[in-house]
């Protein structure tokens, strides 16, 4: 009878031992980051007036201590459907720095990259629009499902 009140007794504390009490911290000790609400947005990149394929999006927010970005990939014709937290999600309300940059590595057959160029990739655009300090594009994400953004590189 002593051992069935024992494991009876020391089952609940093994359990509450294994799940823990619980964190509001990720694994590396920061605290999570708020999830923003997110609205559908989307666009189109062109440089020089014709469609930009491959691009990289990002809208890096402009408030303070925001870090969460929304990013896109564009396809053949330019377009761009932002992610935030998901596929297709959208990105948060606010104002934006916009960061563009070329997709350089190029698939050879499938898994396989193309070596580099001798002299190294060369970006198609200027470089300025890949740099957070030099890129001069700026946009806000508002209420609503009017976030179709046309992004023109010069």
């Amino acid at each position: 009878m002593s051992r069935r009140f024992f494991l009876f007794c020391s089952l609940p504390i093994a359990i509450a031992a294994t799940l823990g009490c619980g964190s509001s911290k990720d694994s590396d000790g920061a605290a999570p980051l708020e999830k923003k609400p997110t609205v559908a947005a989307r666009g189109i990149v062109t440089f020089r007036g014709k469609p930009l394929p491959d691009a990289a999006v990002t809208f890096m927010p402009l408030e303070e201590g925001k870090t969460i970005s929304a990013r896109g990939t564009t396809d053949g014709v330019g377009s761009f459907v932002l992610s935030t937290y998901g596929k297709d999600d959208g990105a948060p309300l606010g104002r934006y720095k916009v960061l563009v940059s070329a997709n350089l590595s190029k698939e050879i057959e499938p898994g396989v990259l193309a070596p580099e160029p001798e002299g190294g990739f060369k970006s198609p655009i200027p470089l300025k629009y890949a740099n957070p300090k030099t890129t001069d594009i700026l946009v806000e994400v508002k209420e609503g499902d009017k976030n179709d953004f046309t992004i023109e590189l010069k």
